[in-house]
């Protein structure tokens, strides 16, 4: 585990686990929806979503800003990387032969057999859904760090990238959610719109939130990175990026 000045942990490892986990859990519960009507229109969201999928995004941002792009580069991968490996053992879980007294096989496989389907809706959505708000946030700082080195606008990133990476990974994963028919075809309008609003209406209340958590951060961990050796998704060992905080000594 890395290491700050005077012995203190890093929270670059907790804040990971906290994002691969959050990443996971909300597969599960994304099969469970509810449908609304708001001002005579029949919205419908998943509780992924609603409980849990906005988070991620938090985390997403925080990881950008604080460590920066390579470092996230890697985290998404992270997060690809266990999704996969879920979908395996889930399907595993439901095709291995059970006791005769396991009575609930059946709801068991009505829970955890659909997790497969979503979680390939899950991994194309989250991959490139991440990776355009990561990407956004990062190449917004390195243009908005020459006329703003004090990051005063720093929501302006946050919620931009937000609004392009959560249209990128609700459109994807709806659809091929849709695809799988884990998602009804008649909700595939009414999930993307709401969802894609409460994703980036809930970051968008919690941006105060979202750059008091960037700001200690930056002050506990001593980063604050700007830029990449590459912008690639696929440069998993590039790594680069200048540290604003050695240049200006504290933030």
């Amino acid at each position: 585990m890395d290491k700050q000045g005077g012995g203190r942990f890093s929270l670059l490892e907790p804040v990971i686990a906290a994002f691969v986990g959050l990443i996971l859990v909300s597969n599960i519960v994304a099969q469970k929806f509810l449908s609304f009507s708001l001002f005579r229109l029949e919205l419908s969201t998943d509780m992924g979503t609603l409980l849990l999928f906005p988070m991620t995004y938090l985390f997403g941002d925080v990881l950008t800003e604080v460590f920066g792009y390579a470092t996230s580069r890697r985290v998404i991968w992270y997060g690809f990387a266990m999704n996969a490996v879920a979908a395996l053992v889930f399907s595993a879980a439901v095709a291995m032969p059970h006791a005769p007294e396991f009575t609930t096989q059946e709801a068991f496989a009505t829970v955890l057999g659909s997790v497969p389907g979503l979680v390939v809706a899950s991994l194309a959505g989250f991959w490139l859904g991440s990776f355009t708000n990561d990407f956004i946030m990062a190449r917004m700082k390195v243009w908005m760090v020459t006329w703003d080195p004090r990051h005063r606008w720093l929501p302006l990133r946050t919620i931009a990238s937000t609004v392009a990476g959560e249209l990128v990974d609700t459109g994807v994963f709806v659809l091929v959610g849709t695809l799988f028919g884990v998602f009804p075809r008649e909700l595939f309008a009414s999930l993307v719109v709401t969802q894609w609003l409460i994703k980036t209406g809930i970051e968008t209340l919690l941006t105060p939130f979202t750059v008091w958590v960037c700001a200690a951060m930056k002050r506990r961990e001593g980063r604050d990175m700007v830029g990449a050796d590459s912008w690639s998704p696929f440069a998993f060992g590039s790594g680069g990026g200048r540290n604003l905080m050695e240049d200006r000594g504290a933030f």
